[in-house]
């Protein structure tokens, strides 16, 4: 028996999401761009050596169907890992590094040939990523210490969860290739918390404070 693929993902987004970032975001210690590619390869890598990545399928049902997505899901994940690797040993640390690198895998994998809908799915994480930080206010009267430990409280008790679920409604409003679900999950889970330290650079810098990190995005490069 044979089971015809779909042409788009059967896996259920915010059960990926929450597999491949359980918790928090490990600290980001020296260069944003790098280390963000270093943490997709990881996690894709690692979601698929935990058994439950099968919990993460939309109808189970059709057991023929589900097993070739995790098949192809996985054959698909250590590609990208493998082009991932090959660019970050090759190229000098950069701002741009995480789009030239991470957004042509992300096309390839999930919006193979609608390049217009690649272009609506990153401008949807742009606008999640503005609400996601709403919550976050910098008081002006404030002494600086009292603005570092606000932004860093936000960063490890609100920002994980943020993350989440702004991934995952955009993941919901945007169909994914059969095969491509892990990669877009830990693309948009990295890809806003590289946004995040781009504006967390921007405020440190507002209020006095020079980043130990480097490499965060410049809003230049993501329009």
């Amino acid at each position: 028996m044979l089971a015809e693929k779909t042409q788009y993902s059967i896996f259920m987004p915010d059960l990926v999401l929450s597999a491949l970032l359980p918790d928090h975001f490990p600290p980001w210690k020296q260069c944003v761009q790098l280390e963000s590619l270093q943490w997709v390869v990881k996690s894709t890598q690692r979601f698929f050596k935990n058994p439950r990545c099968y919990g993460c399928i939309v109808h189970a049902d059709n057991q023929l169907l589900h097993e070739r997505e995790v098949d192809d899901s996985k054959h698909v994940t250590l590609w990208t890992c493998s082009v991932l690797q090959s660019g970050i040993g090759q190229t000098t640390t950069r701002d741009s590094l995480f789009v030239e690198l991470a957004v042509p895998v992300l096309c390839n994998v999930a919006f193979r040939g609608c390049d217009d809908e690649l272009i609506l799915f990153l401008k949807a994480l742009r606008d999640e990523f503005e609400q996601v930080i709403t919550s976050l206010h910098i008081n002006p009267t404030w002494y600086k210490h009292e603005a570092v430990i606000a932004i860093n409280t936000f960063e490890t008790s609100k920002l994980p969860r943020g993350v989440r679920c702004a991934s995952a409604r955009v993941l919901g409003q945007h169909a994914v290739l059969f095969g491509g679900m892990v990669y877009a999950s830990a693309f948009a889970l990295a890809f806003l918390r590289v946004l995040w330290m781009d504006r967390k650079t921007q405020l440190l810098t507002k209020i006095g404070v020079l980043p130990r990190f480097r490499g965060a995005m410049p809003i230049a490069h993501l329009e």
